[in-house]
């Protein structure tokens, strides 16, 4: 009696060889060459070809499936979240050491296990009021800033590359989580409740779609009562265009895609923006008809000025005239010095009197010069003055506006948009 066994040797194969003899011990089990398999089926994706991959679930495993487009052509309607009996042949995928259901027969048995576990949640967050709409909160008409719950990936970037090129200025919180997995859940709801604690005007919580089955924490209780617990409006973009989560029907407000969502947060910016600058449009027509007006009124003033002159000067002249004619038809010689002295004096008084016409005329002018300066809007801001508005209209009393209101300066070159930090009251 030998006192140790001597080691069996060890069969050695190749990957290849494995995958064959493995494959032809399956094709030699008739008991698996065509079977009913009742499941629920996820990720169902018909392919360009016609040919279908999907997943038959329950709570334990998952096994992969594949129909031919010949076949999937006879199946009855089914999606996501149903459970059904699918019935085929099991075999092997070599390529990548998967078995599968080649499925040949698709009979429904009604809405899925995890569906029916939603249907029941639904109704009782239902029966205790979480869906009314008294109870949901306005979404800010100009979010400042909003928090982002989601995971890193293609949802994401699409709305924070919207939300930047269409707002700019509204600052995103990123506050990153798993959305889909077991547990998902939790995590999810805890990064709600850290957005809540953030000094945000709106919480965004969105995924970019999926699978029925990665969806699944969206319609949980535990995402659900973090919503509604939430300090802040929720928005919900989970990207899934023609299903209804739970955590949409608590939302504040819902969205289809991330898209949607930024683009409804910038669209107020942007309506106010074009607001704002059709105000200013109408402020700068309004400045250029008081300048064309004050230009054309000194204008008519100068203009008014010099035909005054013109007239006063042409009358001495006539006058000159008529003494002049009376000097020569009195011409006697004892009297011609007293004329010419009498002439002479004559005309020492027009000049000193046209001196002063002009004088007094030229000063006229310069003060209406003056005064159409003074009311010339542009005059102020050059001389280091400014406009302040608030909501298009110009503050004249500091108890116009609240600590924290938006306000424009326009400056002589360009404007400046400030928010008020303090209201100081003069004593």
């Amino acid at each position: 009696m030998r006192l140790f066994e001597e080691p069996r040797p060890v069969l050695q194969l190749t990957v290849s060889q494995f995958s064959d003899r493995f494959r032809r011990w399956l094709e030699r089990r008739p008991e698996l060459q065509r079977i009913a398999i009742v499941g629920e089926i996820s990720g169902w994706k018909p392919q360009p070809s016609g040919n279908v991959f999907f997943s038959l679930k329950d709570d334990r495993a998952i096994l992969r499936c594949f129909v031919y487009s010949s076949d999937a052509k006879r199946f009855p309607a089914v999606s996501d979240g149903v459970a059904v009996v699918a019935t085929g042949t099991i075999g092997i995928w070599e390529r990548s050491s998967e078995y599968q259901l080649r499925v040949v027969e698709i009979a429904p048995l009604g809405v899925g296990a995890i569906a029916a576990k939603v249907e029941a949640l639904r109704k009782r967050l239902q029966a205790e009021g979480l869906f009314e709409r008294a109870r949901k909160r306005e979404f800010a008409r100009f979010p400042r800033r909003v928090a982002l719950v989601s995971a890193r990936g293609k949802g994401a970037d699409d709305f924070e590359t919207t939300l930047r090129e269409k707002s700019p200025h509204v600052a995103v919180r990123f506050i990153e989580t798993r959305v889909q997995g077991d547990g998902a859940e939790i995590d999810i709801a805890e990064a709600i409740d850290r957005a809540s604690r953030e000094n945000v005007d709106a919480i965004v919580l969105l995924r970019g779609g999926g699978s029925y089955e990665d969806r699944y924490p969206f319609n949980t209780e535990p995402v659900v009562r973090a919503i509604v617990r939430s300090r802040h409006p929720v928005v919900t973009a989970i990207g899934h265009t023609g299903d209804t989560h739970l955590a949409d029907d608590v939302a504040d407000a819902v969205f289809k895609t991330p898209t949607a969502a930024a683009e409804h947060i910038a669209g107020a910016w942007a309506e106010i923006t074009l607001v704002l600058h059709r105000q200013v449009e109408k402020l700068a027509y309004a400045v250029v008809a008081v300048v064309t007006r004050n230009s054309q009124r000194r204008d008519r003033s100068e203009q008014s000025l010099r035909r005054a002159i013109d007239s006063r000067i042409s009358q001495q002249r006539q006058r000159l005239l008529q003494l002049q004619n009376r000097l020569e038809r009195q011409n006697p010689r004892h009297r011609l010095g007293e004329r010419e002295t009498r002439l002479t004096a004559t005309r020492v008084k027009f000049d000193g009197l046209r001196e002063r016409v002009l004088t007094r005329k030229s000063n006229a002018l310069a003060l209406a010069r003056s005064r159409l300066a003074s009311v010339n809007p542009e005059g102020p801001l050059e001389r280091g003055y400014a406009i302040v508005t608030h909501a298009g209209r110009a503050l004249r009393d500091a108890r116009e506006v609240r600590a924290g209101d938006e306000i424009e300066a326009q400056l002589f070159h360009g404007r400046l948009a400030a928010s008020v930090e303090r209201v100081t009251l003069d004593e």
